[in-house]
């Protein structure tokens, strides 16, 4: 009853505490459970890949971009030292702080700060390039001075571009790095893991102007007002360049140090999959390019991704009874709720996308805006790793099919009296209360649905399913390929 009444609570503020029917806030969690019942640890140990690739390099990662879900791990959260790999972190904020015709003025320090035995395009004290050639320099041809610069361009010195750096990975989720420099030469300090790379190499393959410079093979610079000459730059990555042959390549970023030895992050994409791999601490070229190659390989021969509105959708022939016309809570022509057409699953080619398990939750906000609001979530696991979700979706905005239809009732006119101006300004404050009193029953019907739905069915089926599997249950074996 207290989860009824919690339910109904936060339908009547979603709907009443504004004079436009409009939420304020958001303010319960509910869970729904997958609808075939069964045991996820035993489906995980029946259906997840156990043809996993033999990887040189010490630590190794494969990350499918739209969803984050971990194909394959090894050490994924050992630190190392990432070498030029960094500068796809400092790329990223370039890109996100600053635009890309801005000029970047090359200072001694730039210049000279920076080994001038490592990788550089041969920039010159006081020489101009704007953003852009700045971004293809350090992609293609890892040019540390030009990092530098850009660092000192962002935020005024190196120093303050890496607390940048660092907020930026803590957004992004990362919990093992610290950075120092924008470049990615050996510093104590300055370490990272392949599992806060592939989060950093996910950020920025989904940021458009990063993906069209990562897969550029050459990229001409033309005369500055220093040099007079025009500078061909050349994409270092074997599979972008074309010294290997890999389908479905779509960039990446080289690094190497004698102290970080060989770092490799690559994407690439097939079959509506966008891969993310990343290895570090490598023993030669050849099999950086090798475990590269296996890993994503792994990735595309075992793993398919789902849309999770096609999935959902009431139309669709294997929805799941949450979605069906019966009960359409998210169907576009007769609701204000929907699901995100961005989010996806990914699971093992073979299990079924009804045998990942869906947890659903809302989200408070202090003030519901016009247009589309995230109110909450729909999180999928899979033998209990995480393996996709979606936003779900509040659109404030009053429709015609919900001003005319059975949500919000139109009151009947009423005869005009002798007295039309008493009548009349009685009509309008009065035409008010059958819209809120609709608002407030629409609100409670769909509260109970929630409740029904979210919690009553799916408490059902797995009490159902405890009773018989009890006696049996397995625990979750200790070798888990996925790590969220």
């Amino acid at each position: 009853m207290k989860k009824i009444i919690a339910i109904l609570s936060f339908v009547c503020l979603l709907f009443v505490n504004t004079s436009s029917s409009y939420a304020q806030s958001i303010s319960n969690t509910v869970t729904a459970d997958k609808n075939n019942g069964s045991d996820n640890s035993e489906a995980k140990e029946a259906l997840w890949p156990d043809n996993e690739p033999s990887v040189n390099s010490d630590a190794a990662i494969v990350m499918e971009a739209s969803t984050g879900a971990i194909l394959y791990s090894k050490n994924i959260h050992e630190t190392y030292y990432p070498a030029s790999i960094t500068k796809i972190l400092t790329a990223l904020l370039a890109i996100e702080n600053s635009s890309l015709g801005e000029t970047v003025t090359f200072s001694k320090e730039a210049i000279y700060d920076v080994d001038l035995d490592s990788s550089r395009i041969g920039i010159d004290v006081g020489e101009k390039l704007s953003m852009e050639q700045c971004l293809y320099g350090i992609m293609l041809e890892s040019a540390n001075e030009v990092s530098y610069a850009m660092a000192e361009h962002i935020s005024g010195n190196v120093e303050s571009f890496a607390e940048l750096m660092n907020k930026k990975a803590k957004e992004l989720g990362c919990t093992d790095s610290n950075f120092v420099n924008p470049h990615g030469l050996p510093d104590p300090e300055h370490y990272t893991s392949a599992y806060d790379m592939a989060l950093i190499a996910r950020a920025a393959i989904n940021n458009e102007v990063f993906r069209e410079i990562t897969a550029t093979r050459t990229y001409t610079i033309p005369p500055t007002n220093v040099q007079k000459e025009t500078r061909y730059l050349a994409n270092h990555h074997k599979f972008i360049k074309g010294d290997i042959n890999y389908n479905g390549a779509i960039g990446g970023k080289t690094g190497y140090t004698s102290k970080a030895l060989y770092t490799l992050v690559t994407f690439a994409e097939r079959d509506g999959l966008t891969l993310i791999s990343v290895i570090m601490r490598c023993d030669s070229i050849a099999n950086e390019y090798a475990d590269t190659a296996s890993l994503l390989n792994f990735g595309f021969d075992n793993f398919s991704i789902y849309n999770i509105a096609d999935m959902e959708n009431p139309n669709t022939v294997d929805s799941t009874p949450l979605f069906t016309k019966y009960s359409p809570l998210f169907s576009e022509t007769d609701s204000q709720l929907k699901i995100s057409s961005d989010g996806n699953i990914v699971l093992p080619n073979s299990a079924d996308y009804k045998d990942a398990e869906k947890e659903i939750i809302l989200k408070p906000l202090d003030k519901i805006t016009e247009g589309d609001n995230i109110i909450g979530t729909m999180n999928y696991t899979y033998g209990g790793t995480y393996v996709g979700s979606s936003d779900i979706i509040y659109n404030n905005t009053v429709s015609d099919n919900l001003l005319e239809g059975a949500y919000i009732p139109t009151p009947t006119p009423k005869p005009k009296t002798q007295n039309s101006n008493v009548m009349n300004l009685s009509d309008e404050s009065g035409s008010l209360k059958p819209v809120i009193i609709g608002i407030i029953v629409g609100g409670l019907v769909l509260g109970l649905g929630l409740y029904i739905i979210f919690v009553e069915i799916p408490y059902r089926k797995r009490r159902s399913s405890y009773l018989e599997k009890r006696n049996r249950k397995k625990h979750y074996h200790d070798k888990d390929y996925v790590d969220f």
